[in-house]
């Protein structure tokens, strides 16, 4: 077995394109979880839980309680955990390499926040949502098999 070669260049020049476009997504990815996880935090007197829980949850689950068949006890846990779930996710996004679990996790996450939008009829949202996960889907792609294991037919 002969030993690999460790390639002396520095990492900008031995990336590809593929390379490139993966960290770029992985990036934008983790920092719009990132984000939108910590903007449903920011009140006017800065970060504060009272002000999620006092005014945004509501606000957040409010066209819920009015327009769908969801129980509300199912809407205010599934709300109550969302920021916290997008803070998580944001962070495993950006330090997880070329892990693919995280980004599946994302993509289920916009699958979620899709078919709220759909009971409410709200249209534009979820081809905003569409959007972020198809571009979890790039990402999912350029993160590439690395590591799978081959099938056998």
């Amino acid at each position: 077995m002969k030993p690999e070669l460790i390639d002396p260049r520095p990492f900008w020049v031995r990336w590809g394109s593929r390379d490139w476009a993966f960290l770029l997504l992985q990036v934008f990815l983790g920092l719009r979880f990132l984000t939108a996880g910590l903007g449903k935090f920011n009140g006017p007197s800065g970060l504060s839980f009272s002000h999620f829980y006092g005014q945004v949850l509501p606000a957040l689950s409010q066209p819920f309680l009015e327009k769908t068949f969801l129980p509300a006890w199912s809407l205010m846990l599934y709300f109550g955990i969302l920021p916290y779930g997008e803070i998580l996710l944001g962070a495993g996004i950006l330090v997880a390499g070329r892990n693919r679990g995280p980004l599946v996790l994302a993509g289920l996450l916009y699958i979620s926040l899709a078919f709220g939008q759909m009971l409410i009829g709200g249209h534009s949202t979820v081809a905003d949502i569409a959007i972020h996960l198809a571009l979890v889907v790039v990402a999912l792609i350029l993160a590439g098999d690395e590591g799978a294991e081959p099938q056998k037919a």
